[in-house]
């Protein structure tokens, strides 16, 4: 019998990448443990904890019990200002190079909450796609028609940009005219927004294609919350009028990539793996 390669705890969100994760652990051979940061019932193939980020020292407790060689964080979280103080002053006090500041962070900046977890635990952090490479977007032509956009990049460092400010990892341009940019509401309410600006006459009615643009944070590790699209993001770009998706290639992911090709093929959405500098 092949040696497992680790215990593996996943902190899990929201979304399907949840239980892919799962599945490729497991497949891995890993032994696996989840920490539900939001109700996940219909995880059921292995252990779930549900984490309560108001007792961070309960987490580290049942990371140790487990003997956890590897950490994962997976998922979409949502976590209120209340939560993200809370959580920043565990991480500070056990950082002696940090202040005792407790205000909230945006999301880029909590997940270095990791470092801390692995310096309490030994434990390695790892990134979903360690466990699934193929998640990786490719550079180039990814799906839908094959239009070319001298407009890509731009979007690409659009989405950069507010990344670096730690806002959100996604944005809408027209042409060289940024239409929106993603906030706490996450990518969904982004595109529902433009929806709104498009039918209300204020975007999206000339030449240029409305793009939707999705990077990682220059400042986040690689370990958590890479940008992701999948077939609802396709679906509801439809709805809103956006004819083009740039991702960065090699640095998001593609979920549920058969049903991702199939809804840009239907909708006619262009779907394009940019590689972009981290300026």
């Amino acid at each position: 019998m092949a040696k497992s390669p680790g215990r593996l705890t996943i902190f899990a969100g929201t979304g399907d990448l949840v239980p892919h994760a799962i599945d490729a652990a497991l497949a891995a051979g890993y032994k696996v443990q989840v920490m539900a940061l939001t109700p996940r019932p219909d995880i059921t193939a292995v252990k779930v904890i549900v984490a309560d980020v108001a007792n961070p020292l309960a987490i580290i407790w049942s990371l140790k019990v487990f003997r956890t060689s590897h950490i994962l964080m997976v998922g979409a979280i949502h976590l209120p200002d209340k939560a993200r103080e809370g959580l920043i002053r565990f991480a500070n006090g056990n950082n002696p190079t940090k202040s005792a500041s407790s205000a909230p962070v945006g999301d880029a900046t909590l997940a270095a909450l990791g470092t801390v977890l692995k310096k309490m635990t030994g434990a390695d952090l790892i990134g979903v796609h360690e466990l699934s490479p193929d998640l990786l977007a490719p550079e180039g032509h990814i799906a839908g028609p094959d239009v070319a956009s001298d407009d890509a990049v731009f979007a690409l460092q659009t989405a950069r940009a507010i990344g670096r400010l730690d806002i959100g990892q996604a944005a809408v341009v027209s042409g060289r005219r940024v239409i929106a940019v993603e906030d706490i509401g996450g990518t969904d309410d982004l595109i529902a927004r433009v929806g709104t600006l498009r039918r209300n006459g204020l975007a999206g009615d000339g030449a240029a294609r409305l793009t939707l643009a999705k990077a990682m944070k220059p400042q986040q590790p690689g370990f958590a919350d890479l940008p992701a699209i999948g077939p609802t993001t396709v679906e509801n770009c439809a709805a809103a009028g956006i004819a083009t998706i740039v991702v960065e290639a090699g640095r998001s992911l593609l979920l549920m990539r058969a049903d991702l090709l199939a809804a840009a093929d239907k909708h006619g959405i262009t779907i394009t793996g940019v590689v972009i500098g981290d300026e």
